[in-house]
């Protein structure tokens, strides 16, 4: 409880948790009745005048963790709910975010999805050895606009995380 608490710093911190939880609780119906392209529209958020807060980044993503967990508690979240939910902060918080979904091969069945999200070109919340089974399809820039080739960072390189974050499956 006390990791838990350390990352809240603020009031501000406590109203974004429960934003992020108010969209983690809507997010696994919302998925499957709006086309991925227009949920991607709705989550973008216009960024703030104010600087880059790089820990406020950080804990944008944790949240968005948190929250995903919260809801499929079993599973270790959504990865495409818990991509929505911190590109929409860090849209907000003037991260220039861009949300990725990929594909890739499982042993369990044919084809595995895995929905992340990409600042300043690193995953954030996952390493890049987490996405280097996917093959980018698809993505959407910090506008929430279809990009026509989707950036491939899954070559391994040193640092650039966000938070460790894991649940490699789209569901």
């Amino acid at each position: 409880m006390k990791k838990v608490l350390s990352r809240f710093t603020s009031v501000s911190d406590v109203f974004l948790a429960l934003r992020v939880l108010g969209w983690a609780l809507v997010l696994p119906i919302l998925k499957h009745v709006v086309p991925v392209r227009r949920l991607a529209a709705v989550m973008h958020l216009a960024p703030r005048p104010d600087p880059r807060n790089f820990p406020r980044e950080d804990r944008i993503v944790t949240f968005a963790r948190w929250g995903a967990r919260l809801i499929r508690w079993k599973s270790g979240g959504n990865c495409l709910e818990r991509g929505l939910i911190a590109y929409r902060y860090l849209c907000q918080a003037g991260a220039k975010p861009t949300l990725v979904v990929g594909l890739g091969a499982s042993e369990k069945t044919a084809i595995v999805g895995h929905a992340w999200v990409l600042v300043d070109g690193h995953p954030a919340g996952e390493s890049r050895a987490s996405i280097a089974l996917y093959t980018p399809v698809f993505a959407f820039d910090d506008h929430g606009t279809l990009i026509a080739a989707p950036p491939d960072v899954r070559a391994p390189s040193p640092g650039g995380t966000i938070a460790q974050a894991d649940g490699p499956r789209l569901t």
